[in-house]
């Protein structure tokens, strides 16, 4: 796939900005709102939406279609960013990318090719093949009393939890939780340690006796060491990472 000469030109004019110059421009963007920096952040990342869409439509033909749409993703990143939260602009704008190139192809390609398998042309011609797919933007009338006619992607029920925006902002979360607890490990003498590789750290704890015998203490004393070492990890957690709000609506 080839990009617009025109657009090509463009790309040329307006080179990747470096994370800390987009870090800078975040910050003063999400305290005052100047329509110049959302576009020097905009126009910064243009080659990202780029190579998400070859990623993403690596067997298809029209990709300017793709960037256009992966454009309007990151222009929707770029004014929802918080740099608050820790999350880098460019992994975030990453998933709204992905999440509006993704929605264009699957509202313009039939997903399945029914008729590609032995199966799928017997089914053909016992006339047993299900409907062709529906385009997600297609008219529906909602089964609700409601006489409006609306699209069908309009009516898929929202998932928080699969947000580009709360994805990414949980994976840098775990990301930077597991570099906490590696950095409280230290922390802790020898008995300590062990007792949170043991009964913390795995899926399934030792027992208390078990671990005390390691010690040679009782299993009563490997329990309250282990209280303690529950609340200063809670402790050196807190500190270390600041307390996430809910992500923006």
């Amino acid at each position: 796939m080839k990009l617009d000469d025109s657009y090509a030109r463009m790309l040329e004019r307006h080179p990747t900005m470096s994370a800390e110059a987009q870090a800078t421009v975040a910050q003063r963007y999400a305290h005052a709102r100047d329509p110049r920096d959302a576009d020097r952040l905009v126009l910064g990342n243009l080659r990202l939406v780029v190579k998400i869409a070859r990623e993403l439509g690596a067997h298809r033909s029209d990709l300017m279609d793709l960037v256009q749409e992966g454009t309007a993703g990151l222009v929707h990143a770029v004014h929802l960013f918080d740099p608050g939260r820790g999350v880098k602009l460019t992994s975030y704008a990453a998933w709204w990318i992905r999440a509006c190139i993704t929605r264009h192809i699957m509202t313009t390609t039939r997903m399945v090719s029914t008729a590609s398998t032995r199966e799928g042309r017997r089914r053909f011609f016992d006339r047993t093949l299900p409907g062709p797919d529906r385009s997600l933007d297609a008219p529906v009338r909602r089964e609700d009393g409601d006489d409006s006619i609306r699209a069908r992607v309009d009516l898929i029920a929202d998932d928080d939890a699969s947000r580009p925006d709360v994805r990414c902002e949980e994976h840098e979360y775990q990301q930077r939780l597991r570099d906490v607890v590696a950095a409280f490990r230290p922390t802790l003498d020898a008995r300590e340690r062990g007792i949170f590789e043991m009964r913390l750290l795995r899926e399934k704890p030792a027992r208390l006796s078990d671990v005390g015998k390691r010690f040679a203490v009782s299993g009563e004393r490997i329990r309250q060491l282990e209280s303690r070492v529950r609340r200063d990890l809670r402790t050196f957690v807190a500190r270390s990472l600041p307390e996430r709000e809910p992500a923006a609506a």
